[in-house]
């Protein structure tokens, strides 16, 4: 074994691939590389054996081998049993039911743990702050944690029923807080926006048989969070605020334009149209702020059950919080108006350029170096 063991750090991605890093033992990272979506395999054996050939590759090109991994992290979407296997895998169904964890932790012959995303994300801002925090990262969804200051995600989504009501909204934040819908209706009508064009648009999006967009637990009278407090929820309300007025476009070139339906990319083209003042841009950003401070109130009221401090600091990750300078003050307004002290602030990692997901799971990493196989 080497003088200078190495922590490996695996951000397991469903889009371009899987993000993999080599760290120190200070959580210094060394090297990183991609095992590419297309490389994945159809198996959870297929992808143990990709991402464990794929770390001894970096580690040869760093004159070092599997002697010299001290653990490794993985950070992944879904939700997990205890024992690290697959409960959910939306986006990578083929892990369902399967313990990737323990697939590589027998080929590299050293400890592995494995966490949501979302989960370390809030593992690496904590790493930095050292502070209890409420961490959320908005992306196709809406997830999140609440860590305590030792370090310890509250309430994780492990083993979960089923039910949506055995989800903390701390944890959930998207998928298990509701939204009445008569409080959208009231808040949507303050911007002149039309709720139902929003409703509409899901409705065909989403090409629900019923016609009736239905929140946690199936209510009929409320809707998931994440469904506008998320990077597609953003583009969502900007198409309701515009409706058939195309006069944004005059903003955008060409290819601009045509990227607006894309919610992958059009979170760039809305920013730029609120950093141009463009009057829909701005009130989208405003509509957005005003909800997730509504959001913010209903979960720091369940979690003040639970012992949450108050003015906790909530860090925004994700591709949304690039857009924090547009909506961030509509939010922090409006919780103000309701009492409410925390403040929101960009992510730590974001602002550093670093990968929160992988140092995340660098830090999940040295957890379970402490552990060692004993973890599970």
């Amino acid at each position: 074994m080497g003088a200078d063991q190495v922590l490996v750090a695996v951000d397991l991605g469903a889009g371009e691939g899987a993000k993999i890093g080599l760290f120190t033992e200070n959580l210094d990272l060394l090297r990183e590389t991609v095992l590419t979506r297309k490389e994945y395999g159809k198996t959870a054996a297929d992808l143990a054996q990709g991402v464990c050939a794929q770390i001894e590759k970096v580690l040869k090109e760093e004159d070092q081998s599997l002697g010299d991994v001290k653990a490794m992290g993985i950070a992944s979407a879904g939700l997990l049993k205890s024992d690290g296997s697959y409960l959910l895998s939306s986006n990578l169904p083929f892990l369902n039911g399967h313990n990737l964890r323990a697939l590589i932790e027998e080929q590299i012959g050293a400890p592995v743990g494995i966490e949501n995303d979302a989960n370390a994300g809030a593992l690496a801002e904590w790493s930095v702050l050292r502070l209890e925090i409420l961490y959320w990262v908005f992306g196709g969804g809406w997830g999140g944690a609440w860590v305590s200051q030792d370090g310890h995600i509250r309430f994780p989504a492990v083993d979960w029923d089923g039910d949506d009501y055995s989800l903390h909204y701390t944890n959930e934040p998207g998928y298990s807080i509701p939204l009445e819908k008569m409080t959208l209706k009231n808040l949507f009508s303050q911007f002149s926006v039309s709720y139902g064009l929003f409703e509409q648009i899901l409705l065909e999006e989403f090409e629900v048989e019923d016609g009736v967009i239905r929140g946690p637990g199936g209510s009929p009278d409320t809707i998931r969070s994440e469904v506008i407090l998320s990077g597609p929820g953003r583009c969502r309300i900007f198409r309701a605020m515009v409706a058939d007025d195309d006069f944004y476009e005059r903003f955008l070139d060409i290819h601009e334009t045509r990227e607006m339906n894309d919610p992958a990319v059009a979170g760039k083209h809305i920013s730029k149209l609120s950093g141009m003042r463009v009057e829909a841009a701005i009130n989208t950003d405003r509509l957005f702020g005003h909800i997730l401070a509504h959001a913010t109130r209903v979960m720091l009221r369940q979690a003040a059950k639970d012992g949450i401090r108050e003015g906790i600091p909530i860090c925004l990750g994700g591709k949304p919080s690039y857009a924090l300078p547009f909506f961030g003050p509509s939010a922090q307004r409006a919780l103000g108006k309701m009492g409410i002290n925390s403040y929101l602030r960009p992510s730590v990692i974001d602002e550093r350029g670093s990968n929160a997901n992988l140092v995340g799971a660098a830090v999940l990493a040295d957890k379970v170096a402490r552990l060692g196989f004993t973890h599970v």
